[in-house]
């Protein structure tokens, strides 16, 4: 018997992860190529020239993501923006703010803002380009800013909402003890009570601040903190139905602001039905104002022409319009909601955080303090000790101690850089130039606008640019002090045909409150805990804290 041992040999295993098929690999590499391109084409697009950060061009996020980190952790933007013109050392940068859109063109140089300055209200002017449209809109509010309105009916609705907040803040002063207790609601109510009545006439079921007071009037005491250094927490009371529809619209405004995406965060806003609710509201209570608005007119002969109200003044200017333009009213037009609109929202976010921030460098500041209460008795000296001044004598008296956001229309030359049609410019208001020294900037790069008023505003000194004081924008005029309003750089209302139209409105209003709250209080300086100077960027920059230590004068 014979054995055979049989070894079988395995074919070798042929296997690969990819056949070569030539029209699958050119399809493949076909598409890899096309989403590197389309990677590309989504980067941020720098505009050539202008300094920008290096990574944030290599993401397609750009700077958002420090941007929002910046927002999370201290709640403030544009001091963050201001910051990227100094760690890249130019007075005009660009930042990537927003996916997949044109980048921001961030300037921090007050006189190139001044040589070219020279979602929910669509329909304002503040919306729209300097057209037909805007100058329409711009006829319809032209007479709020008159001396006629602002001293006829501005200043006395002012000043009667400010004697009711003086009031209020007595009833909290007796409840508080002397503990400090937070003021920038209340300042906040105020400006919107004054707002309201200077847009709609009084109507005291639509005032914060009276009802404030009916709230304190019974209480006898609340409790109060076992630390000196703490706060007094005192209740509020609930907003007005119309007057909390307004404050829903303008906190639906900041919201967006902050979204890097702002136009489909608000679109997500206005699908909500806390939303629609308020819109609804506001929409139902102005119409209701121009229905009384032209029942008063109706009662009144042609030859009577007073104003009580800027509805008032808003609805004639259009009838006086349309007879000129032989067409029909638009007094239920979008255009006239949105402007008495953009008259609630911008009037007293604006004018309240203004005087939150004047309240803490005074209280911080008492030198500066007793001088401008020894200004204001001193200009006020034929008014008798124990009374305040009126409001004619307030406004009718000199007491000289008192972030712009464009988008190009056409292709524009900025510092020597080209900047294409559509991208938004920012003019700082709160860096180089304005706090600290401006950016050497050669005059080869300037227009010739820029020689023929260079000299106009003048510079400060760049010891103490970013102190308060006041003194600074006081002149020698024959031997006197006198307010200068071009003594050095200001952003604060813009510049050039689209700056802030309310501004003349903005000044007696903080005229009348810091006078009345000056004369009526001393400010003294809150706890460290309560004093900080940290900031939170909402529709504007206001102060995180806010509180106020009073002690009664008169």
């Amino acid at each position: 018997m014979s054995m055979h041992n049989t070894c079988t040999i395995a074919e070798p295993l042929s296997f690969s992860f990819f056949e070569f098929n030539p029209p699958a690999y050119l399809a493949v590499l076909g598409i890899l190529s096309s989403l590197s391109l389309f990677y590309s084409s989504v980067l941020p697009k720098p505009i050539p020239g202008i300094p920008y950060n290096k990574e944030a061009a290599k993401s397609l996020f750009g700077d958002v993501g420090p941007m929002v980190k910046q927002m999370k952790e201290t709640d403030q933007l544009y001091n963050w923006m201001a910051a990227q013109n100094l760690k890249l050392q130019s007075p005009i940068i660009q930042l990537f703010a927003r996916p997949f859109a044109r980048p921001w063109v961030i300037i921090t140089d007050f006189r190139e803002a001044r040589d070219i300055s020279g979602g929910v209200t669509p329909k304002n002017h503040f919306c729209m380009r300097t057209d037909d449209e805007f100058k329409r809109h711009r006829r319809w509010v032209q007479g709020l800013m008159t001396p006629g309105f602002l001293n006829g009916v501005a200043a006395p609705h002012i000043y009667h909402v400010c004697l009711d907040f003086l009031q209020l803040w007595e009833q909290k002063s007796r409840l508080a003890q002397g503990y400090p207790f937070a003021a920038a609601q209340d300042v906040h109510r105020v400006a919107l009570d004054a707002i309201w009545t200077i847009v709609f006439g009084t109507d005291p079921s639509n005032s914060t601040t009276e009802a404030q007071l009916e709230l304190y009037l019974p209480i006898e005491k609340v409790n109060l903190p076992s630390h000196e250094n703490a706060e007094a927490v005192l209740p509020y009371a609930p907003y007005p139905a119309a007057i909390q529809s307004v404050l829903t619209l303008t906190q639906s405004v900041e919201t967006s602001l902050k979204s890097p995406v702002p136009k489909l965060a608000h679109l997500a806003l206005r699908q909500t039905s806390t939303m629609k609710n308020a819109y609804r509201v506001k929409e139902k209570f102005i119409k209701e104002e121009i229905e009384k608005a032209l029942d008063r007119f109706k009662k009144k002969s042609e030859k009577e022409n007073d104003v009580r109200c800027a509805v008032d003044d808003i609805l004639r200017r259009e009838i006086l319009l349309a007879e000129k333009e032989k067409r029909a009213t638009a007094l239920h037009s979008r255009g006239i909601y949105d402007e008495i609109l953009g008259l609630l929202i911008a009037a007293h976010d604006t004018t309240g955080t203004a005087i939150t921030w004047a309240l803490k460098l005074l209280a911080d500041n008492p030198t500066v303090q007793d001088k401008l209460r020894s200004e204001l008795q001193s200009a006020h000296a034929k008014t008798v000790a124990e009374r305040r001044p009126t409001a004619p004598e307030i406004t009718s008296t000199a007491v000289h101690y008192r972030a712009i956001i464009r988008t190009a229309i056409v292709d524009v030359e900025v510092l020597g850089h080209r900047i294409p049609k559509g991208t938004e410019v920012f003019f700082m208001g709160n860096g180089p130039s304005i706090f600290s020294p401006a950016f050497p900037i050669d005059d080869s790069l300037r227009s010739q606008t820029y020689f023929a008023t260079k000299e106009k505003v003048g510079c400060w000194n760049p010891e103490d640019m970013a102190a308060f004081n006041p003194d600074r924008w006081l002149v020698k005029e024959d031997g006197k002090d006198v307010f200068d309003a071009a003594a050095g750089p200001l952003l604060t209302f813009g510049l050039g045909e689209r700056g802030c139209y309310g501004r003349k409105l903005s000044y007696v209003e903080m005229k009348l409150f810091i006078t009345l709250i000056v004369w009526t209080f001393e400010l003294h300086k809150c706890p460290k805990e309560l004093s900080g100077h940290e900031a939170v960027d909402k529709m504007t920059h206001g102060p995180k804290q806010c509180y106020v230590k009073l002690v009664k004068l008169i």
